[in-house]
C-alpha cells in the first residue's frame, strides 16, 4: 500500500437529507398533481431491521446468516405552505364543503379505516439533496399513517412535517416500494 493514501470506508446511510423541491401526487400517472413546495430539512428514512439466523452446531462466528427482514421507506416532508390539499392526500379522511358568513371552507373528518382510495399510487419528490445535486425520489403505494407534527415558528409561520410510508404491492411483494434517481 502506498504511503499517504487513505481509503475511507463509507457506511451505508439509512437516511438521505433533502433540500428544496416539489412534491407530486401520482407522478407520471393519470391524475398527476402538485401537492406543494418543500423547504430544506426533508429526508428519506429507510428502516431495514436485520434478522439473525441462529442454529446449533457452528463453531465460531456465523458469517452470511444475517439478512434484511423488511425494507420500510419513509419520506419525511417539510411543506413550505400548509394547504388542505397537501394535508389530506395520503391520509384516511373525508372532505366535505361547508359554508359560513365569510365564504366556503373545507370540513376534514378523519376516518378510522383505510380505504384503497386513500393510498397514493406514488408520492414523488423532485428537487435537490442537501449537497445541491438534483434527484427524484418516488415512493410507491404511499400513505400517511404517522402522527401529524405542526410546529409554530416566528409570528404566524406554521410548518408541518408529514411522514409518508411506502408499502409493498400484493402483485409484486419482493420489489421495494422506492425508486431513487440521481441526476448529474
Amino acid at each position: 500500500m502506498a504511503i499517504g493514501v487513505f481509503n475511507p470506508s463509507i457506511p451505508t446511510a439509512n437516511d438521505i437529507m433533502l433540500g428544496e423541491g416539489i412534491v407530486y401526487k401520482n407522478y407520471g400517472e393519470v391524475g398527476e398533481s402538485i401537492m406543494g413546495a418543500t423547504r430544506g430539512g426533508s429526508k428519506l428514512d429507510i428502516d431495514r431491521p436485520i434478522k439473525e439466523i441462529n442454529f446449533d452446531g457452528a463453531y465460531g462466528q456465523t458469517q452470511g446468516l444475517r439478512r434484511y427482514e423488511k425494507f420500510i421507506p419513509k419520506l419525511v416532508i417539510n411543506f413550505l405552505k400548509l394547504t388542505y390539499s397537501n394535508f389530506i392526500h395520503g391520509m384516511p379522511v373525508t372532505v366535505s364543503d361547508g359554508s359560513d358568513l365569510d365564504g366556503t371552507y373545507k370540513e376534514i373528518t378523519f376516518d378510522l379505516d383505510i380505504n384503497a382510495s386513500d393510498v397514493l399510487t406514488n408520492l414523488t419528490f423532485v428537487g435537490q439533496k442537501h449537497d445541491g445535486k438534483a434527484c427524484l425520489i418516488k415512493l410507491k403505494n404511499a400513505l400517511n399513517i404517522d402522527s401529524i407534527n405542526l410546529d409554530f415558528k416566528e409570528k404566524d409561520e406554521l410548518t408541518a412535517e408529514m411522514t409518508y410510508t411506502g408499502f409493498y404491492s400484493a402483485s409484486t411483494p419482493s420489489v421495494p416500494p422506492l425508486e431513487i434517481w440521481d441526476y448529474k
